[in-house]
């Protein structure tokens, strides 16, 4: 579906010649991944909508799709699989959030340890780069330099939700920091696995 709707957009551009037709494969692979985080979210949105936490839904999406798209990291090997794991992922942050609140207003001041150690693990760690799939310097100093920017206007955002006793959507925003920390961190394990296999291999 994702492949139809993106080869026919691209043609249309290369018709209407505001790309080139060299670059027709970037200009897919990119439209495909543009459209699969734009159904990513919008299911995300219209299930919270459907099970009455539209709000923590949306928290999630504002704390997680920013930062995770300019810090990358882990990534599932099929758009399919990707729409999946990302709906977990939200499923499992707005609901376990949720779950949190169940533990009292105690349990607020730890959530921002975990908060700010994610964003320290990011901050430092983030962009993840990858040896199989390289970006360009230039491309990598634009991505941290957002990124950065972003958790800081994040961590605000979290001030501010604590501020006002917000605590189920402090708690979302925790968690969707949590769940970037951990793609990077997958990331670069799966990375010194193949690393591992292809020296064994030498």
């Amino acid at each position: 579906m994702l492949a139809i709707v993106s080869g026919w957009a691209v043609d249309q551009l290369i018709t209407r010649k505001i790309i080139q037709s060299e670059r027709k494969a970037v200009y897919r692979y990119g439209c495909e991944l543009m459209l699969s985080t734009v159904f990513s979210i919008l299911f995300i949105l219209f299930a919270g909508l459907f099970l009455n936490c539209f709000l923590p839904a949306f928290v999630f999406v504002v704390f997680f799709m920013p930062v995770r798209t300019v810090s990358s990291g882990y990534h599932a090997p099929s758009y399919g699989r990707c729409f999946l794991l990302t709906n977990l992922i939200a499923f499992v942050c707005v609901y376990g959030a949720a779950y949190c609140l169940r533990f009292g207003s105690g349990l607020q001041w730890g959530m921002w340890v975990l908060f700010l150690t994610s964003h320290l693990f990011i901050w430092c760690r983030g962009p993840f780069r990858s040896r199989r799939h390289p970006l360009k310097e230039e491309t990598v100093i634009r991505n941290r330099t957002g990124m950065h920017r972003i958790q800081m206007i994040e961590i605000v955002a979290g001030a501010g939700f604590h501020i006002m006793e917000s605590r189920h959507i402090l708690y979302t925003a925790v968690l969707a920091t949590v769940a970037v920390a951990l793609m990077i961190a997958a990331a670069e394990k799966e990375e010194g696995k193949n690393v591992g296999s292809i020296s064994g291999n030498l």
